[in-house]
């Protein structure tokens, strides 16, 4: 493991320096600003369920009109990765800011086959299983549960589109389509597959400094997408998201973010729609095991600049995964904690690259980023 550590932090210095190498040639341009600057960055990790994962990350960062001196720069993204367990995907991320920022719009379409893992713990396994089939007494069990494998095969497509109402309110509204299939690694291969449609309401409240690398400020937000039957999703579920950060500036080299996350899926839903604690917000959890409708967690990053170009970050956080709110329980908490290094890609837009390592309860990953956390 030390081995594999160690090659895996070699690979990210080299990394780091070849951005560093191509972004340094944008700060010397001379004459006319350049219009479009890129960022290329390529990427290897490693966590408990994919081992070894290779791909790429390249974003591109632009002004959608010369003219427009209030609108934060706009991005297009595309993330590719290949694992040694044979998962893949491709993701093209986009996030226009337009009209001196009275309109934001984001355009997200992906697809790939993931081999994944989610658990079972023995208890759900006995209480649905039928009488008399089981001895009265049971051997002791090795373990609380077990891991079961699948593959979900997907493709989809994400749209919102928000309108400035009043000071720095945005709303608007989203749709989305996505197909799964999903197979799980079992006798009898049973499989689920899901075709979804959903709409719904999109809006923010945004006073951060910057959409890059916000130094103070707040942002809050509140998403919700319908499924419906009757307009051609395989099933009805309502998804609700809140978010909520506070960027604290701590002299000219320190940020302190405290942040409140919770996604809930609530109605009939399917196990791909399901949440997973990790999955794209606390750092640490990469096995899949913590999912349920529901998931909350709160967390806190400090941020220092040792120079212009280097920094690092510390954070920490607790999360939970439950199907109703009468599971809340202090036994059900996942606390999670890391730390990562940064460099500073643009100085000028404030756009960094980097990586974090976090560990959580029984569990670890390795994860690139292109941008500060929680900046999507």
């Amino acid at each position: 493991m030390k081995k594999k550590l160690s090659l895996i932090l070699l690979i990210i210095i080299t990394c780091l320096k070849l951005s560093a190498q191509e972004t340094n040639n944008d700060d010397d341009k001379t004459g006319e600003e350049k219009r479009i600057t890129t960022i290329f960055l390529p990427t290897v990790s490693y966590n408990n369920s994919f081992k070894t994962s290779l791909g790429v990350m390249a974003s591109a960062f632009y002004k959608g009109s010369k003219q427009d001196t209030i609108s934060p720069l706009s991005s297009s993204t595309i993330i590719g990765s290949y694992s040694a367990n044979d998962t893949w995907f491709a993701v093209l991320a986009n996030k226009f800011y337009l009209k001196e920022d009275l309109f934001r719009s984001k355009v997200v379409a992906g697809t790939g086959g993931v081999n994944f893992q989610t658990y079972l713990d023995w208890g759900s396994i006995l209480d649905n299983m039928p009488p008399n089939i089981l001895p009265p007494v049971l051997p002791p069990l090795p373990e609380d549960g077990v891991f079961i494998q699948y593959n979900t095969s997907f493709y989809f497509a994400y749209v919102d589109f928000t309108v400035n109402l009043y000071d720095r309110l945005y709303a608007g509204l989203n749709i989305i389509y996505s197909h799964s299939k999903t197979t799980f690694d079992l006798p009898s291969s049973p499989f689920d597959t899901q075709d979804l449609f959903g709409f719904g309401l999109s809006s923010a409240y945004d006073i951060r400094d910057n959409q890059m690398q916000p130094l103070e400020g707040f942002n809050g937000v509140f998403n919700t997408t319908s499924f419906l039957e009757a307009f051609g999703s395989s099933s009805n579920y309502t998804n609700i998201t809140l978010e909520y950060n506070k960027y604290f500036k701590q002299g000219e080299r320190n940020t302190l973010l405290l942040r409140a996350y919770g996604q809930a899926a609530v109605g009939d839903v399917p196990f791909a729609a399901q949440n997973v604690v990790g999955r794209d917000d606390l750092r640490g959890y990469s096995n899949g095991k913590y999912r349920a409708d529901q998931v909350y967690d709160i967390q806190t990053e400090y941020r220092h600049w040792f120079s212009k170009k280097w920094g690092c970050v510390a954070f920490g956080g607790v999360a939970t995964a439950i199907n109703t709110s009468s599971d809340i329980s202090l036994n059900n908490l996942l606390p999670a904690a890391g730390a990562g290094v940064r460099f500073m890609a643009i100085p000028k837009s404030r756009i960094t690259v980097g990586v974090d390592v976090a560990a959580g309860k029984g569990d670890w990953g390795v994860y690139f980023r292109i941008l500060e956390a929680f900046t999507r």
